[in-house]
């Protein structure tokens, strides 16, 4: 077998990944990062929301409910969060979108047509998580370790990598609340907002 293949495939695994770099970019500004929480950042970066859309009534019920317990924002809770570099797809984080007069109505189709378009990946999901894996053996970040990603990789490769919930940790420090959207659903979603 000739070693040029070999080369050739060592280069494409190894190979920086564009959504790994910009999760661990963004990482440093949240000492409340776990790993759990880099896998469901890289989940929905690659995959969008479609994993939380399997029945509509469900999900309505669900938004409902979370919109009834919301607060106020969080100091500097901004309205959206990109999850990858070029923001076709981020995080709409419900209590600023609430504060600036959204209604849980508009959110709610927005949602569902979002996780209707979005075409995710799960091999862009793969990439990614691996290449976190690879950057962290080297460099770890905070809580975001080697041993951890591995810890992870181990559990969720056992269950065919599915989403999963964030950190405990995370869900006591920041209370995440928001919806994955394409930007084009975000977009409409914020343009519709009343002026300040």
């Amino acid at each position: 077998m000739s070693l040029l293949p070999l080369a050739f495939l060592f280069f494409f695994s190894a190979a920086p990944d564009p959504d790994a770099d910009f999760f661990l970019a963004q990482a440093p500004a949240d000492p409340e990062m776990r790993i759990e929480d880099a896998y469901k950042w890289l989940f929905h970066a690659a995959r969008g929301g479609e994993h939380a859309i399997q029945n509509e009534f469900a999900v309505r019920k669900w938004l409902d409910q979370e919109w009834s317990t919301l607060g106020p924002p969080q100091p500097h809770e901004p309205l959206w969060v990109p999850l990858t570099p070029d923001g076709r797809i981020g995080r709409l984080n419900l209590r600023p979108y609430r504060a600036q007069g959204g209604t849980p109505a508009a959110l709610h189709a927005a949602f569902v047509e979002g996780a209707q378009s979005f075409e995710g990946s799960p091999k862009r999901f793969h990439a990614s998580w691996n290449a976190l894996g690879r950057v962290l053996k080297k460099n770890p970040q905070g809580h975001l370790t080697h041993s951890e990603w591995m810890r992870l990789d181990r559990e969720m490769r056992s269950k065919d990598y599915p989403a999963r919930h964030h950190s405990p940790e995370y869900e006591k420090s920041r209370q995440p609340a928001y919806r994955v959207l394409p930007a084009a659903e975000a977009q409409n979603l914020m343009d519709s907002l009343p002026p300040p």
